[in-house]
């Protein structure tokens, strides 16, 4: 079976280039991600919550996606958005959705101090591929053995993981090498402590709106982060380097109340389930590939020097932050947890999908989304 499914993907990444995208899917232009249900049953709405202002990045992405369910579905299906943390905050996603406050809702793993233990791979350094669709569909693939348990075992369901981007450095002076960062003072958000130890750094937690007044104060060197982060908070006025390497990965991740899934009309749960497939994808498309565009054009247009590490470069990152991997694969192992075998899959995925392009990921998507995300329709 996984060799007849992996032909199927290489066929498809391999097949001419086609006009399938995002855009299309958003329009009803594809035929392929249109539901084939029949369902005449009362119209069903589910509440979907999130931290995000409504005028952020995501939220578009999101608001566009549900209209397409509706319309899809001819109005049997909609979902009710709550968006700027008017159901919940940010680390209350989990909380929010099991005691049912929410349907559904951004559950951010990263503000867990507990748990999701393999979930948070993607988080250590170099582990996340650098195309971020790739990445979305990989951790999709991957989900059902390694993440689902994890997202159970806080009492809901899995949605899915997008990964927004893979972080850079933007300093105010260049940075080309590990030891052009030791010694200085970083913005992080989520990066790993054993992490900041290896590069010799120190790290600060500085929330995001105050993020560019203490660049500004000098209170740091350096910041760490994504390109969804770096344009819409300005970091390019002040800083004038961007050191693209990919460090680790901004995720966004949703969860499901049980009963609101368990609740859902059997005709509707196959539209819901594979709807989760084709928004993750969506989403990890116009942040991670059309807003890095849109970013480097900004950069440049704002002075900005873009330092793109080459190979060899590139290897010297890689070797002074080996050991913080390898040590999590030591420490995990131990607790009996199948680390190593994640980042193998991970490794083995990354190399089958390659630099693939938006529109072929999400072709393979629409055409073979994996199974075992959401409990099967009853």
């Amino acid at each position: 079976m996984k060799r007849i499914l992996m032909t199927i993907a290489l066929s498809l990444l391999a097949a001419p280039a086609s006009a399938f995208t995002v855009e299309d899917w958003l329009t009803h232009k594809a035929p392929e991600a249109e539901p084939k249900m029949e369902y005449s049953g009362d119209p069903v709405s589910l509440k979907f919550s999130s931290p995000n202002p409504a005028a952020s990045l995501v939220p578009s992405v999101w608001s566009r996606g549900f209209t397409w369910l509706k319309e899809a579905t001819g109005g049997k299906l909609a979902i009710e958005e709550f968006h700027g943390g008017t159901l919940h905050a940010a680390p209350d996603g989990w909380r929010a959705v099991r005691n049912r406050v929410t349907d559904y809702a951004a559950c951010y793993t990263s503000y867990e101090g507990s748990g999701f233990t393999l979930h948070k791979a993607f988080e250590l350094p170099f582990v996340t591929p650098s195309n971020p669709v790739v990445a979305t569909r990989i951790i999709q693939e991957l989900a059902p053995k390694y993440f689902v348990p994890e997202w159970e075992e806080r009492g809901v369901l899995y949605g899915y993981t997008v990964i927004a981007g893979v972080s850079d450095i933007m300093s105010k002076k260049p940075i080309r090498t590990p030891e052009d960062l030791r010694g200085l003072r970083v913005i992080a958000q989520g990066f790993p402590p054993e992490a900041a130890e290896a590069l010799g750094i120190t790290t600060l937690n500085i929330p995001f709106p105050e993020i560019y007044t203490a660049f500004q104060q000098g209170v740091a060197d350096a910041v760490i982060w994504v390109d969804p982060g770096f344009v819409p908070f300005k970091i390019y006025e002040l800083a004038k380097y961007h050191t693209s390497l990919g460090l680790t990965a901004q995720h966004i991740d949703t969860c499901i109340n049980r009963d609101a899934y368990a609740d859902l009309p059997a005709e509707l749960k196959p539209v819901f389930a594979q709807f989760q497939q084709n928004i993750a994808h969506a989403v990890s498309q116009r942040l991670g590939v059309e807003f890095r565009q849109q970013a480097l054009k900004t950069y440049t247009d704002n002075g900005v020097e873009l330092i793109q590490p080459n190979d060899q470069e590139k290897q010297a990152w890689r070797t002074v932050l080996q050991p913080v991997l390898d040590k999590w694969i030591e420490t995990n192992e131990a607790a009996g947890l199948p680390a190593k075998a994640l980042i193998e899959d991970v490794r083995r995925l990354e190399a089958q999908y390659g630099d693939a392009s938006a529109e072929k990921i999400f072709e393979l998507t629409v055409q073979s989304p994996v199974n075992g995300l959401l409990p099967a329709a009853n």
